[in-house]
């Protein structure tokens, strides 16, 4: 939203004098003004062009003093809109740089994402956000003491005003070389001094003339003088450089003006960073069998899978299985714009079929991909921790076995190991593992799968 100042509003109904600090409209409309009668004493106001004997009429519309006054009050809602805008803008963001608010923007709405929407969804209950993390939230809060104190709400706030008053007087200093004292003073430096007259788009300077090039003749209080026309800028330049700065001293005046608005902001917003906060900081929190973990500066997104017994496809295996304990897998999340996966892993350090080394935690998965995107994010990732569970509990299927050089018999290599290697340790029969009460998975007709 730009303010529309008295500069170009004026100029736009016609051509416009600024002599000094006076201001004149140009009139087709000219009457001269004789005082009393007498033709010799007159108090004349028009302008003439060289060459021509038509005279335009020259009519006072005040001084920039009470024109800015003026035009101020009028565009009173205007500034006040303006003013608040920025306050909430300014407080809203922070003060960080723009790759810590991008970085914090982000962890906070990949958290928003993952226990607003992905945990509920997956879980089917608890998707109030307190009700979700219960006595984990609550313990945060007593640990780090979360309620905001007087002395903590001030100091922010004036941290805020001065960030805010340094920020303005940098740009003050890059755009406009310095501050300058009010606005009045302003405009006639933007001008750089010079009685000027507006003609259409352009701006030109009012030069003293020798009287054999001078181009028009003005005429105030019947006093005259020959000038010539020196182009000195265009309309639209004059007013965004003299709009920018009346914006700026609004945006000054704003810091003091919403103390009160800046003081409630940072209250309720130190109040939820410190919940929110809360939260990040967890290392590790599940809601039945779906849950996010923090490692190595990544988050991941995880389901649990209770202890299984995956059954062996191969016909001359009936009836043997082999026995896994609980088991975590997920996928690194990000936020970057938008919701991002990478391929999924095992988080504990068990030696599986399609892991590759023995007692390493966090193994990619043979076969482990990220599904292609397709409806919305929570329902896209939510398949990829399916897949990657299922992946888990019943990959090792016939066509798996056969790809990886196996038969009936023999099992193949994965990763250079033998599966009957990675498998002996873990085997046992169905019948124990139902004596366990063990989920049984796996089941493939090996003609079929």
């Amino acid at each position: 939203m730009k303010l529309q100042t008295f500069f170009s509003e004026l100029a736009s109904r016609g051509p416009l004098l600024i002599r000094g600090k006076e201001v004149y409209l140009v009139s087709p409309n000219y009457k001269p003004n004789y005082k009393e009668g007498n033709k010799g004493n007159h108090r004349d106001n028009y302008i003439g062009f060289s060459g021509s004997n038509v005279k335009l009429g020259l009519v006072p519309a005040g001084n920039l003093d009470d024109l800015v006054r003026f035009y101020n009050h009028i565009n009173e809602d205007e500034i006040f809109a303006l003013k608040k805008a920025f306050i909430e803008s300014k407080v809203d963001k922070g003060f960080q740089t723009a790759e810590q608010r991008e970085r914090e923007i982000g962890d906070r709405k990949l958290f928003s994402f993952i226990i607003k929407e992905l945990m509920p969804y997956m879980s089917g209950h608890k998707e109030d956000l307190s009700a979700l993390l219960g006595d984990e939230v609550n313990k945060q809060r007593k640990k780090d003491s979360k309620e905001v104190d007087e002395k903590e709400l001030l100091g922010s706030i004036e941290e805020v005003k001065r960030k805010l008053y340094a920020q303005q007087q940098d740009y003050a200093k890059k755009n406009f070389n310095g501050t300058a004292k009010d606005e009045v003073t302003h405009f006639l430096d933007v001008i750089q001094g010079k009685n000027i007259l507006t003609l259409g788009e352009k701006v030109y300077q009012l030069a003293n003339s020798n009287g054999n090039q001078s181009q028009l003749e003005i005429c105030l209080n019947g006093v005259s003088e020959k000038s010539e026309l020196l182009p000195l800028a265009k309309v639209e330049n004059i007013e965004k450089n003299y709009s920018d700065f009346l914006e700026w001293t609004a945006k000054i005046e704003a810091i003091d003006e919403f103390s009160d608005y800046i003081k409630d902001v940072q209250r309720t917003r130190l109040k939820a960073l410190k919940d929110f906060d809360g939260i990040i900081k967890l290392k590790e929190f599940n809601d039945g069998d779906v849950g996010f973990l923090r490692k190595d500066g990544s988050v991941y997104v995880y389901q649990i899978i209770p202890p299984f017994a995956m059954l062996d496809p191969r016909p001359t295996k009936k009836g043997v299985c082999y026995e896994f304990p609980r088991l975590r897998v997920g996928l690194r999340i990000q936020y970057d714009g938008d919701i991002y996966l990478d391929k999924p892993e095992l988080f504990e350090p068990e030696w599986h079929p399609f892991t590759s080394n023995k007692n390493q935690a966090f193994q990619g998965l043979c076969g482990g991909n990220v599904p292609s995107r397709n409806g919305s994010n929570v329902e896209w990732v939510a398949k990829a921790l399916d897949d990657a569970k299922n992946l888990i509990m019943h990959g090792l299927t016939p066509h798996s076995i056969r790809g990886h050089g196996g038969d009936e018999r023999d099992g193949g290599e994965y990763f250079g190991d033998s599966l009957d290697k990675k498998l002996s340790p873990r085997k046992t029969t169905i019948e124990k593992a139902k004596k366990k009460g063990l989920l049984i998975t796996n089941r493939w007709d090996w003609n079929r799968g």
